[in-house]
């Protein structure tokens, strides 16, 4: 299999868990706003585009927006930065993904490379799996890390049910 065909079956794989049953309760809409647990978290200008981009085809499906939380944005950068180091497209291990988000519900994962948030925000919508994560309407945050590397963009989101997620992961001190 080729380099191009790992990354293209790579990108139409999506990974959820789940360990109890979804929350099914419909709350105010919700903000993109920064959570209030990491005030000194700094969101890259394409990590906030793709979460517009998310919330955008969440309201025009009927889903809640979701939250922009530090903490999963924090395991995403450390998800994209590994993919970039490999130069290969690839999900969390679930062991790993789980000791990265505390707190948890249900995860999901969509990873993908590409030129531009446009585009590949466009692809994870013309991918089944990637559109049912970014869709599934129990989720209430996002983490979102982006890197870029000789003109591509690697990209993980994180997608979260709980009330407030976190990490073990050292953040940013205000």
């Amino acid at each position: 299999m080729t380099k191009r065909s790992r990354i293209s079956l790579a990108l139409c794989i999506c990974l959820a868990f789940a360990t109890l049953a979804p929350m099914t309760a419909r709350g105010d809409i919700l903000s993109l706003a920064v959570g209030r647990d990491n005030q000194c978290w700094d969101y890259k200008p394409a990590e906030k585009g793709f979460a517009r981009r998310i919330n955008r085809a969440r309201v025009n499906a009927g889903a809640l927006k979701l939250k922009l939380d530090p903490e999963l944005s924090k395991a995403a950068r450390k998800h994209t930065r590994e993919m970039w180091q490999a130069d290969e497209l690839f999900h969390t291990p679930s062991e790993k993904l789980r000791n990265r988000v505390t707190n948890w519900t249900i995860l999901g994962e969509n990873v993908g490379v590409g030129g531009t948030v446009s585009s590949l925000h466009t692809a994870f919508m013309n991918s089944q799996g990637h559109k049912d994560n970014i869709l599934y309407p129990t989720y209430r945050h996002v983490g979102i890390g982006v890197a870029e590397k000789n003109g591509r963009m690697w990209v993980t989101v994180i997608f979260e049910a709980v009330v407030d997620p976190g990490t073990p992961l050292r953040m940013p001190r205000c």
